[in-house]
């Protein structure tokens, strides 16, 4: 009987147990705790030196090369909990079935050049939410694997491996998610194009275009590196019934800096009137994008916001307003950290005009974003 409670408890002790998480911040900081723990192996040492490229790469990539020598190491139990953790993230952003892996990890500390020759005295880290007031704060591991607890603004400057949210990915994929979802929400939505009476049959697509962009401030704390930017678009369609169209933008990842991208931001054979909105957020590592998916379906789904194209100008604008208005509550009661992940509205855009230059930029309800846009036609062949 004493042999067997010794094995019971080897076969339930922590090392060899998966852990279980319930936010993706609690994901990373368990992976970045696990990490802390075998980074003194010298074979996983040159698989993440092997595989940092540009100061930055897929931890399963990473835990995959190393895996040929866990076992020889006596850590393949620590390896399967990290792949395990990964895939939990990726279920906890509502993205499964969109992406296998969704953790990466960036050196931190090292300057401009972050290509370091050993990880000798690195610590390891993540962010991550103060669980009793609710603000972002640094977590990390120190080679001992002692915890410490930093504000985000005060983490200290010292060789690190950040273990962090693949954004890019994240946020191209939970696009994807939002944009099937608000196509789902109504089977009477269709595309079509749309022609003001005094104005003509439309010869191809109008599109309006994001010519430049300014950030005064992109929300994204400088140790969480590049921010993760998309924008949602609403409206209404032909039969009045809200559209909800986002549009990554991961070429926007300072602030400070003026853009030059030429997007086509608004495609105005999505809607049915000459009016949307245009608004700005921050994506923050931790939205579950089925969860948003729901919310914004389920805000802008109220039957009172359903405007008729053929109404007065004045109540469809009235109503393209509203239905920005309840997006943002959505946004920010339900699925982000805090308000800070919303950068900027810009209510009522209309159909064909041009909005702004660069001297003289169009400015957003929040004063957060500038923005130059131009109107575009595809002509069809």
């Amino acid at each position: 009987m004493t042999c067997l409670a010794a094995l019971i408890a080897v076969a339930l002790s922590p090392s060899l147990m998966a852990t279980d998480v319930s936010s993706p911040g609690d994901a990373r900081v368990a992976l970045a705790r696990d990490l802390a723990s075998i980074l003194h192996q010298p074979a996983l040492d040159t698989a993440i030196r092997d595989h940092l490229g540009n100061g930055k790469a897929p931890l399963a990539e990473i835990l995959n090369e190393y895996a040929q020598t866990a076992v020889a190491d006596g850590k393949q139990d620590v390896v399967d909990d990290m792949l395990d953790l990964d895939r939990q993230a990726v279920h906890l952003r509502g993205l499964e079935g969109r992406l296998g892996h969704i953790a990466s990890v960036r050196v931190h500390g090292l300057g401009a050049h972050p290509q370091p020759r050993s990880l000798r005295g690195f610590w390891t880290a993540a962010v991550t939410s103060d669980g009793s007031t609710g603000k972002k704060q640094v977590v990390a591991f120190d080679p001992e694997g002692k915890r410490h607890s930093f504000a985000i603004d005060q983490a200290p400057d010292i060789p690190m491996l950040l273990v962090e949210t693949d954004g890019t990915a994240a946020v191209q994929a939970g696009m994807a998610v939002l944009n099937e979802a608000a196509r789902g929400a109504s089977s009477s939505r269709r595309l079509t194009t749309f022609a003001r009476a005094d104005a003509g049959e439309t010869k191809g697509e109008l599109l309006t275009i994001l010519k430049e962009i300014y950030l005064e401030k992109d929300h994204e704390p400088n140790i969480q590196g590049d921010a993760e930017v998309f924008a949602v678009v609403s409206g209404v369609d032909a039969a009045g019934k809200p559209v909800v169209v986002t549009q990554d933008m991961p070429w926007l990842d300072h602030d400070k800096r003026w853009y030059t991208p030429r997007q086509d931001l608004i495609n105005w054979t999505q809607f049915g009137t000459n009016y949307v909105n245009v608004q700005f957020f921050e994506d923050d590592g931790n939205v579950n994008f089925q969860k948003l998916a729901s919310a914004l379906t389920e805000a802008v789904g109220d039957t009172a916001l359903v405007v008729s194209p053929a109404a007065p100008p004045a109540l469809i604008v009235a109503g393209i307003s509203r239905i920005g208005q309840k997006i943002l509550g959505a946004m920010e009661s339900s699925w982000f950290e805090n308000s800070t992940d919303y950068i900027d509205s810009f209510y009522v855009l209309e159909r064909g005009h041009d909005y702004g230059s660069k001297n003289a930029p169009l400015i957003g309800a929040r004063g957060e974003v500038k923005m130059v846009l131009a109107p575009y036609e595809v002509r069809q062949r």
